[in-house]
């Protein structure tokens, strides 16, 4: 089969999927350097890998301006791409898939779809019963379409940190209420990295979201910590990620941006399953203190002291920190 010359790849969201979609991307920029390469994409994640190397086009799907569906629609359709693939696998990238016209509209099996989004595509990846985290299943894309082997690169696009670069900064927040570590946790981990690294070293950051958490964070904190929590544009927090000597975060998307820039990072699990969603080849990161109920993945706690992120004690993650800052 000769190779696609326009490919168009969904994946609209969310930030740490899009940021593990970019090996494949980059192995498809490898393998086909002729090719077109279009990337459907929702605004917030679009900020932070718009001007990607690797991408010729970022086609915007605002579904918050219904207006501008129809037009989205009629530009995906003239396109006429040779090869449309469903990383989304939910029903409205699948219907995203099945409007965009092309023949070939390759996603997962059946298996590893939602929302009957197989419908939708005439050829799927193969079944896999032990899947990987999520870098090594979209790598299965290229694999299926026989791409040479590379070694996974992402050339995350980012803004330069200028100031002074942090020994430690800790992400707070997390999509989701069960991943999140306790804020009197953070609050003592904040302090005692003060005590051994300077004040002026510790960085707290995440989302607008997340600025109370700071907030109260910063009060019990000695004076000098840097709050950058809902001030950074994405690419700005890929800069300051970068530029960190470690990096702390729960499952999260600031947590694959690390793994992007190759920052040592400390990765906290409970409820969701590092298996499934860890940081790719960085399983040595992952602090994970199961209790008989996780990793259930769900959004919300359940059990009554939420155990299996609490357990996850301030002398663990101290401990951990300074053997990745060595």
């Amino acid at each position: 089969m000769a190779p696609p010359s326009k490919i168009c790849l969904i994946k609209l969201g969310a930030i740490g999927d899009v940021v593990n979609s970019l090996p494949l991307v980059n192995r498809m920029r490898l393998g086909w350097p002729q090719a077109r390469i279009s990337w459907v994409i929702a605004p917030l994640a679009h900020g932070l890998v718009e001007g990607h190397e690797a991408v010729d086009e970022f086609l915007l799907l605002d579904l918050k301006q219904r207006s501008s569906v129809p037009g989205f629609l009629r530009n995906l359709r003239s396109e006429r791409f040779d090869l449309v693939i469903d990383l989304q696998r939910i029903l409205k990238s699948g219907l995203i898939t099945g409007l965009s016209g092309a023949d070939r509209r390759l996603g997962f099996d059946r298996a590893r779809c939602k929302e009957f989004s197989w419908l939708f595509t005439r050829e799927r990846i193969a079944p896999n019963p032990a899947p990987g985290v999520t870098v090594a299943q979209y790598l299965e894309f290229a694999d299926h379409l026989g791409l040479p082997p590379t070694h996974p690169t992402w050339g995350l696009p980012h803004q330069p940190w200028t100031k002074h670069p942090p020994a430690v900064c800790l992400n707070l927040g997390a999509s989701k209420a069960a991943n999140l570590w306790p804020l009197k946790h953070w609050s003592l981990l904040t302090r005692r990295l003060a005590e051994h690294f300077g004040p002026q070293r510790i960085a707290l950051c995440g989302g607008p979201q997340d600025r109370e958490a700071a907030s109260k964070i910063q009060d019990e904190a000695p004076p000098g910590v840097l709050n950058t929590v809902g001030e950074l544009s994405l690419k700005e927090s890929a800069g300051l990620i970068g530029a960190s000597q470690v990096f702390v975060a729960c499952d999260t998307g600031p947590l694959h941006m690390a793994v992007a820039m190759g920052t040592p990072l400390v990765a906290l699990f409970g409820a969701a399953d590092p298996g499934r969603t860890g940081p790719f080849e960085r399983q040595d990161s992952v602090l994970f203190k199961p209790a008989t109920c996780s990793p259930c993945r769900k959004r919300e706690c359940v059990v009554d002291g939420h155990p299996c992120m609490t357990d996850i004690t301030v002398d663990l993650v101290l401990a951990r920190i300074l053997e990745q800052a060595k």
